[in-house]
């Protein structure tokens, strides 16, 4: 087994939803890292799982649909690192990865590797267009002011706090779907990554005063005289930063690797399509157990 090298018709590189949806109906096998799955507060219009072959249940979130799939590949052979990649190389028409485990280095032989993903994947083909953009996005714990109406504040104009958006708190135990937590969603440079102005702790102040503009207030603080209800101060705390592309990097033409930047519910919508006139939607690969499919 030391010597052991694979040997694949096609391999999909990258764990984007998008990426594990192919995996789904093409039965190839995925190597990627975690790190690229979706985020909590991603959405995706309704579906229902059975309509698509994956079993049974509605899903509205991306990283539902992710976990889901994710578990079913596993189960059936196809995701042959799981989450053991420590690095991935692409070495002409060989995958070389690095496990986290044991630091072992595994080889597979591919004709055609799609990615998906390209977030810390080295040997590429040379850059044609460097993809400079990044999404950013800082993670709160609102200590006080988490109990409002709001799921989402927009500022389209904006690239720094874009987007802000509220969720029920995972710090709780139970089920506490009243008391929220937040992140907020930027656009930055890759010059601006590295600027005061555009921080965590400016993202925090911008988000506070986004916050009062809307009318969402602190804890409950007893009453005035007059019998109106007082409030605390708004207050947050920043927990962590988290930064990707907002696209993958245009390469030179390779024969062997097909770049896909298809978006999931486009993909989904391909998918039934393209399976419809051939019964109902299940996966290519048979070692998937029937039990998870079953609507």
């Amino acid at each position: 087994m030391k010597e052991h090298r694979y040997q694949w018709d096609g391999v999909i590189v990258g764990y984007s939803l998008s990426a594990l949806i192919y995996a789904f109906y093409t039965g190839m096998p995925v190597v990627g890292y975690p790190s690229s799955a979706p985020w909590n507060f991603e959405k995706i219009r309704e579906i229902d799982l059975s309509a698509y072959g994956m079993g049974s249940g509605k899903i509205k979130h991306q990283i539902d649909l992710w976990d889901h799939l994710y578990m079913i590949l596993s189960m059936g052979g196809q995701l042959p690192f799981a989450d053991n990649a420590a690095s991935i190389r692409v070495d002409d028409s060989s995958l070389v990865v690095t496990t986290a485990n044991r630091s072992r280095i595994v080889r597979g032989d591919f004709s055609t590797a799609w990615v998906f993903d390209d977030d810390k994947i080295e040997g590429m083909p040379d850059i044609l267009n460097l993809c400079d953009t990044y999404r950013v996005v800082d993670w709160f714990d609102v200590r006080s002011g988490m109990r409002h109406g709001e799921s989402k504040l927009i500022e389209p104009s904006e690239d720094f706090v874009r987007n802000i958006y509220f969720y029920p708190s995972e710090r709780l135990h139970g089920n506490h779907a009243d008391k929220k937590d937040l992140c907020s969603e930027s656009f930055l440079s890759e010059d601006q990554l590295d600027e005061f102005e555009y921080s965590p702790t400016y993202a925090r102040f911008k988000v506070i005063s986004k916050m009062k503009e809307v009318g969402i207030r602190g804890a409950r603080n007893g009453s005035d005289p007059n019998g109106n209800p007082k409030h605390y101060a708004i207050k947050i705390e920043f927990q962590k930063r988290r930064i990707r592309k907002t696209d993958m990097h245009k390469y030179a033409e390779t024969p062997n690797i097909v770049f896909n930047r298809i978006e999931p519910h486009m993909l989904l919508n391909e998918c039934l399509a393209n399976t419809k006139p051939y019964g109902d939607p299940r996966p290519a690969n048979p070692y998937i157990p029937k039990v998870l499919l079953t609507p």
